[in-house]
Order: C-alpha cells, then structure tokens, then sequence
C-alpha cells in the first residue's frame, strides 16, 4: 500500500503533465491522490518543494527498474540492453513531465541543483560499471572518456524520443545504442587512441561516486531510524570534505564510522576506506 507521500506526488506527476505546474492548485493534487489538504502540507511546504521529492521519486524509480532487471541476467551486455530499454520505456511513458520540466516552467533552486549534480554522479557510475563489465580489464584507461561518450549518446536520443514526432520501439532503440557503442569502445582500442580525459573534476573521483552512491542506499532504506538518518548525516559531510583542498582525515575517519553502522552500506563504505587509506 503506498503512503500518503507517494500518493501525492503520483497525482502531482499526472496533473502537472496535463495541465502544467503553475495552472495546478494544491486542491487539484489532493482531490487526485484523494487526501485530505493539510496532509499535503505536512510532507510540503509549497509546489516548490514538491517538485524536488518528483525529481528524486522519478530518479530513484528509473535506478530501482533499472537495477531489477540488471541481476536477472548473467551477460553484462544483455543486461545493459535491457537497462536501456527500461530507461527509454519511462521517458516515453513520462513524456509530457519531462517536457514540462525541461521547459523551464520551474525555477532550479540549490536544492534542484544539487539533486543534477547527485544525478550526473549516479549516471556517470552506472555508465563506468556497466562498461567496466561488458569490455573487461583492457579498457580500463578509456573508461572516463568512454563513460562520457556513452552518457552523450543517451543523453542524445533520450531528447530525441521525448520529441513530438519520435517514435522509435524501445527494444530497438537499445540494441542499436549498444551496437554503436561497441564501435566506439572497440575502435579506441584497435586504434590505440590516447584517452582525452587524463582527470576527473572532484565529484566525479571515485570516492565521490562511491560516497554517492551509499548516500542513495541509505535514502531508500525501508525502515529508516536513528542510525540511518546520522548515517546520511555523515555521508554529506564527508563529500563536503572530499570537496576540499585538505580533506581532514579526522573528519573522513569519524565519519566513516558512523556510516559503517548501517549494515546494508558495507560493501561500499569498505570500498571507500579501501581507496581513501
């Protein structure tokens, strides 16, 4: 059964994509998600902040989809077809939304910016992983650039699908963006190309993404308590630290603590202090 939160923001999904943001009353969203006003007030302070919780609700379902289907399959290359089939699927079935979104009807405030930057960490990691697994060890110096290029070619026909006259089938779509980038992957190799991206800025290292990404598990903890809530505490304090020029040590340390006390977290929060020691 979903809550109350969800509700409104599925119903807010829906009517902002038929009538747009600014023409839709709060009364509207709670006539629709069929709960009570002051219940939308009490997870939003305005339509402002609801669109960041739509921002983040959208994200964290196209991760979830895309992550679900990835460990149904052995092959890396299939599984990432499939995860692209998936992403494509949820443009065109969230087309009107997204259009809104992209043509400014909304002003971005530091929080809405913030939630781009968590995105492009998020996006820049599922391409360096899922090309890390289907091109093996040997691509190892061109997984930056090749990350990017991926990213582009998405990106790319992601603004094409969402367009008033584009009507690629999903599947097909998928099996030709694989197809072209094992042109590129596999061209940079034969023909020895020396990688163009020599460094990464600092919250695209691998200890940001890799904060990052603890950060998302523990905000999609089904039981949050306490220690889960000092934990994404500690995680945003030790990116504000990764960002530095001098990172304190002691900071990096204390905080690491407090984030391996969530269970569900030690794959990763090992993997950081692996890299960071």
């Amino acid at each position: 059964m979903k809550d109350k939160k969800t509700e409104i923001i599925e119903a807010s999904i829906e009517l902002f994509a038929k009538k747009g943001f600014h023409t839709t009353s709060v009364q509207e969203i709670v006539n629709k998600a069929n709960v009570a006003k002051g219940s939308f007030y009490t997870y939003f302070q305005s339509k402002n902040e609801l669109i960041f919780s739509i921002y983040t609700y959208y994200s964290n379902l196209t991760q979830n989809k895309m992550d679900q289907v990835k460990e149904r399959f052995d092959d890396p290359r299939e599984a990432f077809k499939k995860q692209l089939e998936i992403f494509f699927e949820l443009l065109k079935s969230n087309k009107s939304l997204i259009v809104m979104l992209m043509q400014g009807q909304i002003s971005i405030d530091k929080d809405i910016e913030s939630l781009i930057q968590q995105s492009k960490q998020r996006n820049f990691n599922w391409a360096k992983e899922n090309l890390a697994a289907i091109y093996g060890d040997d691509f190892q110096p061109y997984l930056n650039d090749a990350a990017i290029l991926l990213n582009g070619i998405v990106n790319g026909y992601a603004s094409w699908l969402i367009g008033d006259n584009a009507n690629f089938e999903t599947d097909r779509l998928a099996a030709f963006t694989v197809r072209r980038l094992d042109d590129v992957c596999y061209g940079m190799q034969q023909q020895n190309e020396e990688p163009m991206i020599q460094e990464l800025p600092d919250y695209l290292q691998e200890r940001s993404l890799i904060a990052q990404e603890i950060e998302w598990k523990l905000s999609n903890e089904v039981e949050s308590n306490e220690t889960t809530e000092r934990a994404i505490e500690a995680i945003q304090v030790l990116q504000e630290e990764f960002q530095k020029e001098h990172p304190q040590s002691v900071v990096i340390q204390s905080m690491l603590q407090l984030v391996e006390e969530v269970e569900s977290t030690r794959v990763e929060t090992n993997r950081l202090r692996r890299l960071i020691e």
